[in-house]
């Protein structure tokens, strides 16, 4: 994902109309330099946001085996491991 600013033509990009100077985030795959700027390159976070205790019920109903002492990066690394998804 990347942070871009529009350059001169105005453009709509996920159902919005940005205009000319405007600031969005977009797809890596969107990326066009003829009407983007990069500000900057946005690393996608999977569970961003995402409780502990909602990574506990899910890996449970997944069957997976928590460790007692699994912390938050712990559970986000076995819903990798297992391909378990929210």
């Amino acid at each position: 994902m990347f942070k871009v600013k529009v350059k001169d033509i105005p453009l709509f990009y996920a159902g919005k109309r940005y205009g000319s100077g405007e600031e969005l985030i977009i797809e890596g795959d969107h990326m066009n330099d003829d009407l983007f700027d990069k500000i900057e390159e946005i690393e996608n976070v999977p569970f961003k946001g995402v409780k502990e205790a909602t990574l506990r019920k899910a890996l449970e109903a997944a069957k997976v085996e928590i460790p007692e002492e699994a912390d938050r990066d712990a559970l986000i690394q076995l819903m990798n491991d297992n391909q378990v998804t929210l």
